[in-house]
C-alpha cells in the first residue's frame, strides 16, 4: 500500500565495510532497508541528501531509492535496490580479504 507518490530512502555504502546502508533519522545509518526512513517530501529528499553526502567519513555514494512505504518498512521499487537490500551476493563464497 503506497501512502504517497513520493516515497525514497538514502541508501550508500559504508566506507569501511563495503555493506548497503541506509539513513534512518533516529539512529544514524542502519543496514536493513526495513529500518529507513521514508521520505515523503522532495525538498526534504533533498536536503537529507545533502546531509548524507556530506558525510563521506561514514557513507560513500549516497543516493535517493525509489521505495513503496509498506505495513512492515519501505520494499525497493528497483531491481538494482531489491538486489541491494538482499545483501551481497557473494556470502557463499565469503568475502575476499586482501
Amino acid at each position: 500500500m503506497q501512502l504517497n507518490s513520493f516515497s525514497k530512502v538514502i541508501t550508500a555504502n559504508d566506507l569501511c565495510s563495503g555493506e548497503v546502508i541506509y539513513m534512518c533519522f533516529i539512529r544514524g545509518w542502519v543496514a536493513q532497508l526495513s529500518d529507513a526512513a521514508v521520505i515523503t517530501d522532495p525538498d526534504l529528499a533533498k536536503a537529507s541528501l545533502v546531509f548524507a553526502e556530506g558525510q563521506s567519513d561514514i557513507a560513500v555514494g549516497a543516493y535517493l531509492s525509489d521505495v513503496t512505504d509498506q505495513e512492515n518498512g519501505p520494499t525497493a521499487t528497483h531491481f538494482r535496490d531489491k538486489f541491494r537490500s538482499q545483501g551481497p551476493s557473494n556470502y557463499a563464497h565469503r568475502k575476499q580479504r586482501i
